[in-house]
């Protein structure tokens, strides 16, 4: 198989995607910055399916470590079904629900659920401006972007995720921060030139089918979405775990057709590197995703993906994601799988649903 698919395409062009981004949102950063004043005191839970939700996971993170607001996040099934669980009389909230097309079925509903039924604004993310979520969202946040032809999320997950760290960092009025982010495009294009036949090389080998990836942090949820597009594009049998967590029984699945894969951080990297040592000895193939500087503690693992040193624990897992999409691409080529139309899936889930009986029950 070649690499004409979308999928391929639409891995490689995502940095080049990425300035005019930039460029767009810092025309609207005094817009964007008066809908954080506004909510400032209020909890903000960022809600999303598949990978929209791995992408909260991140953002939420990021999002309260910038703005020092108190943010979470959960599937947007959690708010359909238990939105008891997920707000409380206590707090205000504002809800941000993230949908690359802004037309999947649990995240509209559950949009609608918190403003409408439970009378709580919503900052809706999604990569189509003209889309139902956005449309009946209280608040918006869009910018310009090429569409997605591939069932499979890429850029767009690179895209929805810088523009909240561009948002948060505004508020943050970090513009040293956002000075790096306009930094990304280049060096994620650069590392991509330089490291993608070693990636090539890693999923073509037959020995390993079963993957693992390990992450804390912001990392986790980048772990999560790693799992995911393995699984996705290759129909592989893959798992995440916070990284620290593999210890506590997960480890007796390891064996010698396992790939571990470690997302490094700078706040974990001894423990970390305590924890690449145990998972070596299981005798599975070990990869870590790090910066520059910790070369010296991921030394020890099978293969080394090293990203440039000073975007620190808010911008590099960004840089990790293109090595994980590459990944899912190429074990999937490796298995004559097309990653353009992945099995049983499609690129946006939709299905019947009636609000008004299924929410008063």
């Amino acid at each position: 198989m070649n690499q004409s698919t979308h999928t391929y395409t639409e891995i490689k062009r995502q940095f080049s995607g990425w300035k005019p981004i930039f460029s767009f949102l810092e025309k609207k950063s005094g817009h964007n910055l008066k809908i954080v004043e506004k909510y400032e005191n209020a909890v903000w839970v960022f809600t999303g399916c598949g990978t929209s939700y791995y992408l909260a996971q991140t953002a939420s993170m990021l999002f309260e470590r910038l703005t020092g607001i108190p943010s979470h996040a959960v599937p947007a099934s959690e708010i359909i079904i238990f939105p008891q669980h997920v707000f409380n009389a206590k707090s205000d909230y504002i809800v941000v629900p993230i949908s690359r097309s802004g037309t999947s079925t649990e995240v509209v509903i559950a949009a609608q659920i918190v403003k409408n039924k439970l009378k709580i604004p919503t900052l809706a993310v999604s990569c189509s401006p003209d889309s139902r979520l956005i449309q009946e969202a209280t608040h918006a946040i869009t910018f310009p972007f090429e569409k997605e032809e591939s069932v499979i999320m890429t850029g767009s997950f690179t895209s929805m995720l810088l523009s909240i760290l561009h948002l948060a960092s505004t508020y943050a009025e970090d513009r040293s921060l956002i000075a790096q982010m306009n930094k990304l495009p280049d060096t994620a294009q650069a590392l991509i030139q330089t490291s993608e036949s070693q990636i090539k090389d890693i999923a073509f080998n037959a020995d390993i089918d079963n993957f693992v990836f390990l992450g804390q942090g912001p990392y986790f949820g980048i772990a999560n979405e790693a799992a995911l597009k393995i699984q996705e594009m290759s129909i592989s049998h893959s798992q995440s775990y916070h990284a620290l967590e593999y210890r506590h029984g997960p480890k007796s699945t390891a064996s010698p057709h396992t790939l571990i894969t470690l997302l490094f951080s700078e706040n974990g990297l001894s423990m970390e590197a305590d924890l690449l040592k145990d998972v070596k000895k299981l005798g599975a193939k070990t990869l870590a995703l790090s910066s520059a500087h910790m070369i010296e503690e991921c030394q020890c693992a099978d293969y080394i993906l090293d990203v440039p040193p000073g975007y620190g624990d808010i911008l590099t897992p960004i840089l990790y994601v293109p090595f994980l999409q590459l990944l899912g691409y190429y074990k999937a080529i490796s298995k004559n799988l097309n990653p353009d139309t992945p099995r049983h899936l499609t690129a946006v889930v939709e299905f019947n649903y009636t609000l008004q009986e299924n929410y008063e029950k």
